[in-house]
């Protein structure tokens, strides 16, 4: 049995990677992580607690891994110190990064594929734990990675969502759809991003295990042209649900305060922020999942919750404030 060791693997991903890799059978699993997160999960997989960015993580040194899928990498002093621990070279470490690593400075332009610029990495974002250096720190672990000659797999996901989803950017809109009869969509809904169905990463990481080729990174995308309109029209059906939709400009917005994606999440102010997939379909062969299939599922998934209120994106008294802006300047 090939040994894999799972930095992570009780999380979103983590939690539907683990899930399928048990189906699978044929692997011997290891988890690392806190142990912070859902420590009841897999109680029959072999566990090492420890923090990555400790000196814990030398635990790992005392066996050989012919896997390492690393889904906890945040910073680029964590990967390293993972690399320097590792015994010998695993046949092939699988990196979890993200299309944030792109770099937007340039002109606009859609449906990026993996050879389009990244961004830079200086020593203050190395170690800065805020959102605004997220892709330039996972930027740097790539490059890590490609000078370092260990074989590996860069996977790059758009928004991630499906089922154990806790991040509730995508969960918003749905919950939006079921439980308001007015909804306020930025821009029309028409604004284009990318999605990641957590499946489809999941089997992209399954088959990361298996290909020859040696090194390479990949855009790990589902649907490379969606919209909060879009998904609002599937959750309707899927919901049974009419809502009024009622139009709040980008103008309106940035004069209002609200930042796009944080406080309404999924908002872009442009269509820059595609991927394109030819490479995962022609290399890898996954046929990704359809959004309706998806969605469906995520909804099954949310149902079994009781559908908690949401709690990103603005509060539900701020949202009211602005529909009833909206409708006082429409009468």
């Amino acid at each position: 049995m090939k040994k894999v060791l799972i930095l992570g693997g009780t999380q979103f991903i983590g939690r539907n990677l683990v899930d399928r890799l048990q189906k699978v059978g044929h692997y011997h699993l290891t988890l690392f992580n806190r142990g912070l997160t859902r420590s009841d999960l897999f109680p029959k997989l072999r566990k090492i607690l420890g923090d990555r960015d400790t000196d814990a993580i030398r635990q790992i040194s005392s066996e050989h891994w012919d896997f390492v899928i690393d889904l906890s990498c945040y910073f680029p002093d964590s990967l390293s110190r993972v690399l320097e621990s590792l015994q010998e070279p695993p046949e092939k470490y699988i990196f979890i990064s993200t299309c944030s690593v792109y770099d937007n400075s340039g002109p606009p332009v859609m449906l990026r594929n993996e050879d389009a610029a990244t961004l830079s990495c200086d020593d203050r974002q190395r170690n800065d734990p805020g959102p605004g250096s997220y892709g330039h720190r996972k930027a740097a672990c790539e490059q890590i990675l490609q000078d370092g000659g260990l074989d590996h797999v860069i996977l790059r996901p758009a928004l991630v969502y499906g089922p154990y989803d806790h991040t509730e950017r995508f969960y918003y809109w749905l919950h939006q759809v079921r439980s308001q009869s007015t909804l306020l969509l930025p821009d029309q809904g028409e604004r284009k991003f990318s999605l990641t169905y957590v499946t489809d990463l999941v089997e992209a990481i399954c088959q990361a295990m298996t290909i020859r080729t040696a090194s390479t990174t990949f855009n790990v995308i589902s649907q490379p042209q969606a919209s909060i309109g879009q998904i609002v029209e599937v959750a309707q059906q899927l919901l049974a649900r009419r809502n009024e939709l009622l139009n709040a400009s980008p103008d309106f917005l940035h004069d209002s305060g609200k930042r796009p994606w944080v406080d309404i999440p999924l908002w872009l102010d442009s269509d820059r922020f595609t991927y394109a997939n030819e490479r995962l379909l022609n290399e890898l062969q996954i046929q990704p999942t359809e959004l309706r299939r998806g969605m469906q599922a995520t909804v099954e998934y949310y149902r079994s919750l009781h559908w908690p209120d949401p709690t990103y994106g603005i509060t539900a008294e701020d949202r009211q404030a602005l529909l009833n802006k909206l409708k006082a300047q429409g009468d």
